[in-house]
């Protein structure tokens, strides 16, 4: 009998991860979301009334609420492009002071 254990983990030509095989489940992840989204608007037609701020008026509650995940999103978006930011800061921070020798690094004169 053969051993094939040491061969278990090792994939196949072809087998492992490509972008294209990526690109291809992001398309299929997509086209899932999009028909989701669109029963969910097909089941909630029903008009509602909206008020933010100044405006106010009457939507579909699908789109109202279409409008106010986008709108959520916007908001973790820009709170977290905001993070990355300040911690690339920080990091550009820690490499410059590394780069740069303190004055308690060099010897005495």
């Amino acid at each position: 009998m053969q051993d094939h254990t040491a061969e278990a983990g090792k994939p196949y030509p072809g087998e492992r991860q490509t972008r294209l095989s990526g690109a291809w489940t992001a398309l299929f992840v997509g086209i899932v979301t999009l028909v989701v989204i669109l029963v969910f608007i097909l089941q909630n037609l029903q008009r509602v009334e909206v008020h933010f701020l100044v405006f106010h008026g009457q939507l579909p509650l699908a789109i109202a609420l279409l409008f106010a995940m986008v709108l959520g999103a916007v908001v973790v978006l820009a709170l977290g492009a905001g993070r990355i930011l300040q911690l690339r800061l920080v990091a550009r921070r820690a490499r410059h002071q590394e780069a740069e020798p303190s004055p308690r690094d060099q010897p005495p004169v």
